[in-house]
């Protein structure tokens, strides 16, 4: 009785450390091309930041022939659309005809000298792109 709890303990660890490593390995892609995705100036001088959820759907060739709004702040809606309008992947890398998420973060950090904005864009697969400007605001005196 002992060896076979001991055999099914086993089996059962050894499952769970597979399925674990499968999870690990998969292949989520970055679009092989895009424009860059911007910092609304009229959502940067409201001081709006936040997520804009999106679906899309890719054609066999890699292009993305469908967007559409979840959720997110319409003043950061159109440029996050416009970003993944322009998304290409390598042909046939995400299966075709299928709906996927992403998400775009939108942050506004305070810049504490006058001056251009940094953009910074981040991105480690399809499902999340993070967008990253600065707002110089006055020192209160």
């Amino acid at each position: 009785m002992n060896i076979v709890r001991r055999a099914v303990i086993l089996s059962l660890l050894f499952a769970t450390s597979t399925m674990a490593l499968r999870a690990s390995t998969i292949f989520l892609p970055k679009p092989i091309s895009s424009d860059l995705p911007m910092y609304p100036e009229v959502a940067r001088g409201a001081r709006v930041s936040g997520d804009v959820i999106l679906w899309f759907v890719p054609n066999a060739n890699g292009e993305v022939t469908q967007v559409g709004v979840i959720s997110g702040n319409p003043l950061l809606r159109e440029f996050a659309m416009s970003a993944v309008k322009s998304w290409k992947f390598k042909p046939n890398v995400l299966e075709p005809g299928v709906r996927r998420k992403t998400e775009f973060v939108y942050v506004l950090n305070v810049q504490l000298r006058e001056g251009a904005p940094k953009l910074i864009v981040s991105m480690t697969d399809y499902r999340r792109v993070e967008v990253v400007s600065e707002l110089y605001v006055e020192p209160i005196e």
